[in-house]
């Protein structure tokens, strides 16, 4: 009897520490209101460093919760995209993330960094089986410029057609490239960037639907034994030697004591510079995003950088949370009135795209083997605006439909592959080298 007492006691005494608790969060919380949104929407405070940053990452952890809670329905990149615009119209300055300490050069020496993670994540053999990924990618890629450049000419008129063409195929840089082709012309300057920055309105949502029925599939084919897991690469457990081993090992390994935080990004920071140096050696013509990508794919096959080396490295989380804020950043350039002024002319661009994607990735993606859902969902790569959106949305789809960690690492592996390397075929490199072409057709 004393036992049950003393358990209830302990009991309330948890209940009300927690009611203390959510009081002082909600006092907090309205404090916080207060002096960093209402007095700053007033004009009566500005938002110092620490305050910008905090209400960015609001806006990233509500995105995160609302489409936790409906089971990435409604992805977190759409939500968060919606919050800093609705930021941008009311109280965020437009230069909110350089007040939140990051620097305007930073995010792309970052993205670099990130692309270089992720060419680690795939090996050489997996990356030569994605040449269904590319053909599926460059024929929705085709799909979007026959039909808005044929249709879209005769709605809209061919010089508004040609300059947003090159930005649904999702590029930043073919964004830019068109703005130039624009000149005085003031809506098809805002247009060119407008639809790159909206297209994810349309192309997150579809791309999220078509991955969770896609991993829906894989699950059940997982759980009828038709997919197996694959194993890890062997490991070794020698003294003062790497857990990893590959098939082409040409470098000697950092033994063990002296890996560190330091080591890993120092390997890292040097593919970032060498991607740029192959660029210049390119002409250009080859992004540094590429070359940090198949730097990233040999560095690993070959033993010079370990495999996942932002997460060994500790130091995905912040990298990745700057890319985000610095991705939904470039909303600031929206306003309610060109909003309004492009809405007509930007819903006919993207439904003309997204019929022409369906019309010749899908055929292609299932000729090639692929379901409907997968098929489109890479088409659709363009639309989602490449990374980090194709590496958000696998994820989240693969952990909305898995209910354990075997199933989320079988939806993953076999829907984060295809997304990255349809991304980067889209928009950072097919992308500029369409609206090259463009340029030079239509505009010369």
């Amino acid at each position: 009897m004393e036992n049950v007492k003393e358990t209830s006691s302990i009991l309330n005494e948890n209940s009300s520490n927690k009611w203390i608790g959510w009081l002082v969060a909600f006092m907090v919380g309205v404090s916080l209101f207060y002096f960093e949104i209402y007095k700053v929407w007033l004009g009566e405070r500005t938002l110092t460093t620490q305050s910008a940053f905090l209400l960015m990452l609001i806006c990233l952890i509500i995105g995160e919760v609302i489409s936790t809670k409906t089971k990435a329905f409604v992805p977190s990149m759409f939500v968060s995209a919606v919050l800093f615009v609705i930021g941008f119209w009311t109280f965020f300055p437009q230069n909110i993330l350089q007040i939140g300490g990051v620097a305007p050069n930073l995010p792309t020496f970052l993205v670099m960094m990130m692309v270089v993670h992720l060419g680690t994540m795939l090996n050489i053999q997996e990356l030569i089986n994605q040449w269904k990924t590319v053909l599926v990618t460059l024929a929705g890629m085709l799909g979007i410029l026959v039909v808005i450049l044929t249709l879209g000419s005769l709605i809209l008129g061919k010089e508004t057609a040609a300059i947003a063409a090159p930005p649904l195929t999702g590029g930043f840089v073919a964004a830019l490239m068109m703005q130039g082709a624009a000149g005085q012309n003031q809506h098809l300057f805002i247009l060119a960037m407008a639809v790159y920055v909206l297209q994810g309105f349309v192309g997150y949502p579809l791309t999220s639907l078509c991955l969770k029925i896609e991993g829906k599939n894989l699950i059940k084919k997982y759980r009828a034994g038709e997919l197996k897991l694959e194993q890890e690469p062997n490991v070794k457990t020698e003294k003062n030697k790497s857990t990893k081993t590959y098939k082409w090992d040409l470098f000697e390994k950092i033994p063990l004591k002296y890996q560190s935080d330091f080591t890993n990004l120092f390997t890292m920071v040097i593919l970032v510079v060498l991607s740029g140096y192959l660029e210049t050696l390119s002409l250009g013509y080859i992004s540094k995003f590429v070359w940090a990508l198949i730097l990233g794919v040999f560095g690993a096959a070959l033993g010079f950088i370990e495999p996942q080396i932002l997460i060994k490295s500790r130091s995905m989380g912040f990298v990745y949370t700057i890319i985000m804020m610095f991705v939904f950043s470039q909303l600031s350039s929206i306003t309610p009135e060109t909003l309004i002024l492009l809405l007509k002319d930007f819903a006919i661009l993207i439904i003309l795209a997204t019929v022409g994607i369906a019309i010749v990735a899908i055929p292609l993606g299932r000729y090639l083997g692929w379901s409907t859902a997968m098929s489109f969902a890479i088409g659709l790569g363009s639309l989602a605006g490449g990374f980090p959106a194709s590496y958000v949305l696998s994820v989240e789809a693969a952990k909305v439909v898995s209910e354990t960690e075997e199933e989320f690492k079988i939806v993953e592996t076999n829907i984060l592959p295809k997304t990255l390397v349809s991304g980067f075929v889209s928009a950072t490199s097919g992308s500029v080298f369409i609206a090259g072409a463009v340029l030079a057709f239509f505009f010369k």
